[in-house]
Order: structure tokens, then sequence, then C-alpha cells
């Protein structure tokens, strides 16, 4: 009796000892040590600096300004993309940038679906929030498809059931974009929706202010409205929402959309990092050259280091330093001149500006033939984009107190852009630029705005494609000068990331040999993926 009462007792022990050990192997792959889930308005915070320091301000805008010769590729990947040597076609490229935004994608569902009345969450119903969030998926959403075209979207982010997401259309991705647009602006107009959005500190961008969020939501819809012009049924009705929904926006740059919370010590300027750590761009000749036609005052305070016009040895430092000639430079760090803005160690990243919005609204009115005010816009462009040079420079001095470098250039002795600067450089350019020649003046000028530490060679990237499909290409007021592009290797879009080339078919198959970044437009460009 006590030997079956023995037996018995084992087996009930081996049978708990196996049903323990069948739990712990169902645990073994739970990450214990990081929460699974978040509130909102922390998943919020995430949203807000991806979509600034990764999406806007991280590789797409480095490779991006090399593409629109805002500066020239010197080193490394960066010389081949220079150079159109296969670094465009690799899937390898863009792939890090190509998870960053999708993360910051997926994430702004999550705050979207934890806003929703009725989701049963601690932000149920949060209206605010809720818009908040539709406009930066909004955003990010449209970089996602301006850059890569046809990618995976409606399916995306979700992998609990869709292991391999089909590739949308890029007409269907921004009708989907500008529906969110439409409900944000339509929620955050609504009287009763809380003038705050509950996030405390978390909204980086604008403190938790709906009204804000709401002059950024009429700012994005006007620049991609005008982004899609050629894809509009009624181009008139078009540029008359364009410059409705700009008058609805930013009144001031106090009122953009940016990230600014970097300190130039623990957080950094995204440029600022990649080019301290990386030394693989240096200034644009092409660039350099179309401020010097103009005699811009700008030009004295954008380089470092000396300019002259020969170069036999780059790696001779008696020679003094240049412009990189894009397309045409030799591989090497250290020996041509470099942007002041590189150093800006901690400027903020743009998601829009107030100058972007004016020179927008400059363009629109150009093209409607209402000259005098299209020149009241561009002045007032003109102003922001000089001092936006001015606080460049600036944050450029503060790298120099915080790292001990020298940075070498006339800025040193103090010298900044003034309003007199200003009505001088109006006086002796937009003056005298005929009405019929003022629209290329305006987009040249956008162009030379967005040479910044602020992110702009993303949108420089979308408007110069964007004017080369305007009257098939009358419109090329961009001109940029590697000699590579007249081969046919202008990238005319990014390359999928590897982590789907490699993973997913649908992509595998769209994206082939990768060679289609040179020969296919994006959908609003007169392509047709």
């Amino acid at each position: 009796m006590k030997k079956f009462a023995y037996i018995l007792m084992t087996a009930a022990a081996l049978t708990a000892f196996n049903a323990c050990s069948d739990d712990a192997l169902d645990r073994v792959n739970e990450d214990v040590n990081h929460p699974q889930d978040a509130d909102a308005k922390f998943t919020f915070t995430d949203v807000c600096l991806a979509s600034g320091f990764t999406v806007t301000g991280g590789d797409f805008n480095t490779y991006l300004g090399v593409a629109v010769e805002h500066w020239g590729g010197c080193h490394n990947q960066f010389y081949k993309a220079d150079q159109r040597t296969g670094e465009w076609i690799s899937s390898s490229c863009f792939n890090n940038t190509w998870i960053g935004i999708y993360k910051a994608i997926g994430d702004a569902r999550k705050v979207i679906e934890k806003t929703e009345k009725g989701s049963g969450t601690v932000d149920d119903g949060n209206a605010a929030l809720n818009a908040a969030a539709k406009i930066l998926l909004a955003y990010n959403s449209a970089i996602l498809t301006d850059l890569f075209g046809d990618t995976p979207y409606s399916q995306a982010c979700n992998y609990d059931q869709y292991k391999t997401p089909a590739l949308d259309k890029q007409e269907d991705i921004y009708k989907t974009v500008m529906k969110l647009l439409d409900e944000a602006i339509e929620t955050l107009s609504t009287p009763g929706v809380s003038s705050n959005l509950g996030t405390g500190g978390n909204d980086l961008i604008y403190g938790g202010s709906s009204a804000k969020w709401l002059k950024f939501a009429y700012g994005l819809r006007a620049r991609l409205t005008l982004q899609t012009i050629l894809k509009a049924a009624d181009q008139d009705m078009a540029y008359t929402q364009i410059l409705s929904d700009i008058d609805a926006s930013f009144t001031s740059a106090s009122e953009q959309a940016q990230i600014a919370q970097y300190d130039g010590d623990s957080q950094i300027n995204p440029l600022f990092g990649f080019t301290y750590s990386r030394e693989a761009i240096a200034a644009s000749e092409s660039l350099f050259n179309k401020l010097n036609a103009r005699n811009d005052p700008r030009m004295n305070m954008l380089y470092c280091w000396n300019w002259s016009p020969v170069i036999t040895d780059p790696n001779d430092p008696d020679e003094g330093f240049e412009p990189l000639p894009c397309g045409k430079g030799v591989e090497v760090q250290w020996a041509y001149a470099e942007n002041t803005f590189f150093y800006s160690v901690d400027s903020p990243t743009y998601l829009l500006s107030y100058a972007e919005l004016q020179f927008m609204k400059a363009e629109v009115l150009a093209r409607k033939g209402s000259y005098t005010d299209a020149r009241a816009a561009l002045k007032n462009g003109l102003a922001e984009a000089f001092k936006n040079v001015n606080a460049m420079v600036q944050s450029a001095q503060k790298f120099q107190d915080l790292y001990g470098y020298g940075v070498y250039g006339p800025f040193y002795d103090g010298e900044y852009l003034t309003d007199s600067d200003v009505d001088d450089y109006v006086t002796n350019v937009f003056d005298t630029v005929a009405d019929d020649d003022l629209l290329a003046e305006i987009m040249v000028q956008k162009y030379l705005y967005f040479q910044n530490s602020n992110g702009g060679s993303v949108q420089a990237y979308n408007d110069v494609r964007r004017l080369r499909a305007e009257g098939n290409g009358a419109e090329n007021y961009i001109v940029l000068e590697n000699p590579k592009n007249a081969q046919g290797l202008f990238p005319l879009r990014c390359g999928y990331g590897s982590s789907d080339t490699t993973t997913n078919p649908n992509v595998k198959a769209a994206f082939g040999d990768g060679s289609y970044v040179f020969k296919e437009n994006v959908w609003w460009a007169g392509g047709t993926r």
C-alpha cells in the first residue's frame, strides 16, 4: 500500500513538473523586461520624434541632398551615390529609414486605435489626440509613397494577419492620406473639441496645442495638393484650395511644425551627427554656382574654409579648399569645402515651415498671374530664409564651444544677414526679373532655402521631380550639374529596403535588380508606379 501511494505521489509530482515545464516553454519567447503596451500619449512621443529625426532628418535627407546637389558625396556610400556607381539600386541603401518610417506609421495607427471612441483604453474618445495622430500618419505616409511610389501600405504593420503585405498603388495611398487630413481638420475645427491633446510634455512638436496642430494640417494639405497638382481634376480649383489652406496655416515661424529638442550635447541635429561622425559629404559646386550667379549674400555665410577655383591634389591642404563638383569629384575626406550648417549642432528639424508655405504661396500666385502678390509672398519667404541662415551659423558657433573645434569662414566675424540685406537682394535680383520669368526664380529660391540643417532636401527632391513633370519637362528650373544625370542616372525614386526585398516576395518582385529607380517616375510625376 505504501509502495502504491509512493507511485501515485511520484506520478503527481511528475505531472506537475511537466505542466510547469510546458508553461515555461510557452513563455520562453516573451519579453518580460520591456512593456508590451503603453498609453497613447507615450507612443505619440515616439511618432513625433521619429517623424523628425529618423524620417525627415535621417538617411532620406542625406542621400537626397546628394541627388539634388545641396551637397556632394566625397566618401564611401555617399561618394558612390554621387558617382551613381550602384548605391541607389542597392536595397541596403535606404533599409534603415525604410524600417524607421514603417515603425512611425505603425505607431501612429496604434495611437489612432487607442483614441477612437469605444476603444476601452484610458485614451478612449480623445478626439484631439486622435486628430494629431492622423496628421502624423498622413505626414509619414506621404513621404513613404513620395519616395518609394507603390509600396506596402494598407496591409503593412499588421504582421499577425499579413506576413507578406501586398503593394498599394501610390494613387490609392494618397487618397487615404488626404482623407486622414480632411478628417483631422474636421475634428479639430469642431466646437467643443479640447484645445489640448492631453499629452503633457509628450507632444514634442506643439506641446499639446490643438490649434497649432490644426494649422499644421492645413499647411500639410496645401503641400500635398500642390505636389499632386498634375493629377488634379480641376487645377484652378486646386490652386484656390491651396491658397485657402495656406492662409489658414502658419502666420509666422513660431507656429511651424518642428522637432526642436536638440541640445547640442546628448541630443544632436541628425545632419550634424552624420557629418561629424562620417565626413562623407562636402559643399556642392552646383549650389555654389547658383548663389554666386546671384551675388547672394548668403554665400559668405554658408561655407567653411576658403574657396579657391582650382584644386589639383585634394589631399594637399596647402592648395586650400573648394566645393565638390558633383559627379566629377574624387573620393577624399577633409579636402573640399563644407557647408557651415553641417556643424549646426542644435538646429531643429522642420516637418513643415512657415518659409516653405510662403514659397508655395508665391508659386501658386505666379501660376495664376498674380505677380504683385507673388512677389510679396516671395519676399516673406526670403526673409525667413535669411533668418534661417543666421540661426544655422549661430548653431555652428555653438559647436565650437561644445566640442572645442574651430569653424572657419566670414561669419566668424559676427556678420549676420539683416532686413536691409533682404531689401537689397529683392531690388538687385527679383525686381529685375520679368513676370514671365518670376516662377523660375521662385522655384530656385525655394530650392536654395531648402539647403539647410533642417531636413529640407527631402522636399526639394519632390519639387525637382514635380517640376520636371510639368509641361513635359519645360519647367526644369532647378538646373543640376552632375553629368551622370544626362546619362539617365538621376534617381527618380528610392529603392525598397532589404528587410523586405529578402522576406516579402511582393516587394522582391517589384524591386527586381533595382534599376527601376532610374527609369520609372512615381505616379504624381507622370509614372505608373
